[in-house]
């Protein structure tokens, strides 16, 4: 009796198919300084593909890339936070770099930040 449970069992607990498509492991960017004098900050929200910034300085942007795009986004000096949202497939790499413009200088930046969407 014991040998026909278990084959019974062995049966019933066969092979399992799993029917989900592949998972993306979104990466978001943690707010992000574009260096100790904190001239500006951003950040990236996989969820929504959203990337945030604030500027508190005069000529501070974002150089930020994703999906099929790249761009320099001017976030001005009013110290209030701003947002830019794309509509990106998941799974794909999205970067940014947070900076302050100096014409004499090098522009005073954070180095290249990369998260996923």
């Amino acid at each position: 009796m014991k040998k026909t449970h278990a084959i019974v069992v062995a049966a019933i607990a066969g092979p399992v198919i799993s029917l989900s498509g592949a998972a993306f492991a979104s990466q978001n960017i943690a707010w992000t300084w574009n260096s100790g004098d904190h001239d500006a900050k951003a950040n990236f929200v996989a969820y929504g593909e959203v990337y945030h910034g604030v500027g508190f300085q005069p000529d501070v942007y974002v150089d930020w890339s994703g999906p099929g795009a790249s761009g320099r986004w001017n976030l001005g000096q009013s110290g209030k936070t701003q947002s830019l949202n794309f509509d990106w497939p998941e799974g794909k790499t999205v970067t940014l770099k947070v900076c302050q413009q100096h014409n004499a200088f090098p522009d005073d930046c954070s180095a290249k930040k990369t998260g996923v969407s």
